[in-house]
């Protein structure tokens, strides 16, 4: 009887295993477009899950899969944050993030945290820019930027996920550019004022981005940009 009842709880605990969970998020800043967007993803950080494999979860269906950490199932919500994604392809660029098309945008800059906190002295970065010689013309919300960066100030982070498992709050900005073919954009909090990023990794995953304009690409172009970066 108890050789059973060990099998049974032996059981459960493998199901409840393979489940999928969230998972509790390191403190990180996203960006993320207002509009549609494909995540790109590092397939040694994480993998996709059809509706066949265990990993599943409707909720969480994007584009005919789910997004879930290696070696677990759990999701990785800060990806999620973006309202626009669509779905998920594999980097093969070494530049991880949401890639969308268009030089006019909503730019929106997510604290997401698995507890209330404050980022402190944010700097919202443009660089990697397409062909690397290239500098173009970036203006926030209706001023053009000298610098290749520009700062957002504090952002308190204290509003509750749907989940209730993390904290998200964002700021938005009206960003439009020209005289590229393609740019990145990422954010970190300058906690010592100094304009360089020496906070940790978190302050930038999944925040790298790339805009490419409309009338002269395809999204098959799209996912050369990084080879053509390199060359």
């Amino acid at each position: 009887m108890h050789v059973a009842k060990a099998g049974w709880l032996l059981l459960i605990a493998m199901i409840i295993a393979l489940m999928p969970s969230e998972a509790t998020a390191d403190p990180c800043l996203v960006v993320y477009p207002g509009g549609p967007c494909i995540y790109h993803f590092d397939p040694s950080e994480y993998s996709l899950a059809g509706p066949e494999d265990s990993c599943y979860d409707a909720e969480y269906d994007r584009g005919g899969y789910v997004l879930v950490e290696i070696g677990s199932c759990d999701i990785d919500e800060s990806i999620y944050q973006a309202p626009g994604l669509e779905g998920f392809e594999v980097s093969t660029d070494g530049n991880d993030g949401y890639v969308f098309v268009g030089t006019d945008f909503d730019l929106i800059v997510d604290g997401f945290s698995n507890k209330q906190t404050t980022f402190v002295n944010i700097l919202v970065v443009f660089d990697k820019f397409v062909p690397e010689t290239c500098y173009p013309t970036i203006l926030v919300d209706g001023t053009v930027l000298t610098e290749s960066f520009f700062p957002t100030g504090d952002l308190v982070v204290s509003t509750p996920t749907e989940t209730g498992n993390n904290y998200s709050d964002t700021m938005t900005f009206d960003i439009s550019w020209f005289g590229c073919y393609g740019l990145h954009i990422w954010a970190f909090s300058d906690e010592n004022y100094n304009g360089v990023r020496d906070g940790g990794e978190c302050f930038t995953a999944f925040s790298h981005d790339m805009v490419v304009p409309v009338d002269k690409t395809s999204w098959g172009r799209i996912k050369t940009i990084g080879s053509d970066e390199k060359e």
